[in-house]
């Protein structure tokens, strides 16, 4: 049935599922390097181990680009049991992954070699029609996807009230207790999680509330024959941003009234062509300078004339 039809005869019902969220580490400067024939034939082949190979009894199963989705009901009667397949099957996948597609002939190239998971349970609303599911919503898919974004460089990130009891017994001495602070859902009060202690190391932009958060300005100013001849230009940020944080970038240069500048007033422009890289411990933003140097040559900017970049971010730490 299309989904037209499916959406037409959709209901809404409330169920206590275990929700898992993983993403696939690496997988931009990955893309970077590949033909998108490759790229999407290891997101295939990856998809297809996944659901073959790990998680065959996911109840929902959604693809997010580089990562997926999953949820796995439980009840009052299944509860540790369904706990106990979901971890080992993300343990599993996890210490397996960087050979997820050994021996595939399809994939002849180096593949990355890290992925992360974040879990959660509880309640979250079902979408369906029928037999068919057609979505999942509510607070305990994002608060799955914040957790997914803390297990880096790869690992198993558990929401705290998951309950230590409910996680396979044998597995708990390797999960560490810790609180953190998670945008949109606990950013002043800490809020509890288990992460696998061998991979993952807790980013310390997760343990400082975020009203404590400080902004850090670095300027850049280039003059107009530079921005010609540079095309792309990188700028080095001394400590990298803090995950979720926005990076706000401004370009700021004289006044112009029919190709005259107007002495004593600066425009402050929105600058949105440019790309964060954090590649071998570096954090730079690029700015795409072409089609900026199109437009101030068009309003009268001569060669010479000075173009200051505002870059606005929030550190993992203060910066010295």
């Amino acid at each position: 049935m299309a989904l037209r039809d499916l959406l037409a005869e959709a209901q809404g019902r409330s169920e206590f599922v275990i929700t898992v969220v993983a993403d696939v580490r690496g997988f931009s400067s990955f893309s970077k390097h590949h033909e998108s024939t490759d790229i999407g034939m290891f997101i295939k082949r990856f998809y297809m181990r996944l659901i073959d190979d790990y998680f065959k009894d996911a109840g929902f199963f959604k693809t997010k680009g580089d990562g997926v989705l999953m949820t796995f009901p439980y009840s009052e009667a299944n509860l540790k049991e369904r706990a106990n397949y979901v971890i080992n099957s993300c343990l599993q996948c996890l210490v397996e992954f960087p050979e997820i597609c050994a021996g595939d002939p399809m994939i002849n190239f180096k593949t990355p070699e890290n992925i992360g998971f974040g879990i959660a349970r509880g309640t979250a609303c079902c979408l369906y029609a029928g037999d068919e599911i057609i979505d999942y919503s509510g607070h305990l898919l994002n608060l799955a996807s914040r957790l997914m974004d803390m297990a880096r460089p790869s690992g198993i990130v558990i929401d705290g009230n998951f309950m230590n009891e409910i996680i396979p017994e044998e597995l708990r001495p390797s999960f560490k207790k810790t609180d953190v602070y998670i945008r949109s859902i606990s950013e002043d009060k800490p809020f509890g999680i288990f992460y696998l202690e061998d991979y993952v190391r807790i980013s310390e932009a997760f343990l400082t509330p975020m009203s404590e958060e400080k902004w850090h300005t670095i300027y850049k100013t280039l003059k107009m024959q530079e921005m010609a001849g540079f095309g792309n230009f990188s700028i080095h940020l001394p400590i990298e941003p803090k995950p979720g944080t926005e990076i706000k970038v401004a370009m700021i240069y004289p006044k112009m009234v029919k190709k005259r500048a107007v002495r004593g007033y600066r425009t402050h422009r929105v600058f949105k062509d440019f790309e964060y890289h954090n590649e071998a411990q570096e954090s730079k933003i690029t700015l795409d300078l072409k089609g900026s140097y199109t437009y101030l040559t068009r309003i009268g900017l001569k060669k010479v004339t000075p173009v200051q970049f505002k870059i606005q971010y929030v550190p993992v730490r203060p910066v010295s």
